[in-house]
């Protein structure tokens, strides 16, 4: 699964009953009405990404109180967040060791300052 696939005709269905404004949920979404548009007529078009995308159709369903798995069918994969943080991981790790050799090292110079001095 690596493409978004959802209904915007629900969302569009949705809002109607609601006696909603396109304007409305533009407003409340911080959204462009274009954008607005483009999500419920199902277009790929005013958002820079699908994972962008997914984030405002789900607040667009938390807004207008709709099950998000009535809208969105297939969800967008985002593999950068595992490397991200795998990379957090090692960079922890690495972290580690650097404050525990500085640790060891002010230790043993305090040592050696209390026995030498």
């Amino acid at each position: 699964m690596s493409n978004l696939e959802y209904n915007g005709q629900v969302l569009t269905n949705t809002r109607r009953e609601l006696k909603l404004k396109i304007d409305d949920i533009a407003t409340e979404l911080c959204l462009s009405v274009q954008q607005v548009q483009a999500i419920e007529s199902n277009l790929g078009t005013l958002f820079h990404s699908n994972k962008l995308k997914q984030a405002v159709i789900k607040r667009y369903c938390r807004f207008l109180n709709i099950d998000i798995n009535a809208v969105i069918t297939q969800y967008e994969i985002d593999t950068t967040d595992n490397n991200f943080q795998r990379a957090k991981k090692d960079n922890l790790g690495k972290s580690f060791k650097k404050y525990l050799y500085i640790f060891m090292a002010a230790f043993i110079t305090t040592l050696a300052w209390k026995f030498f001095a």
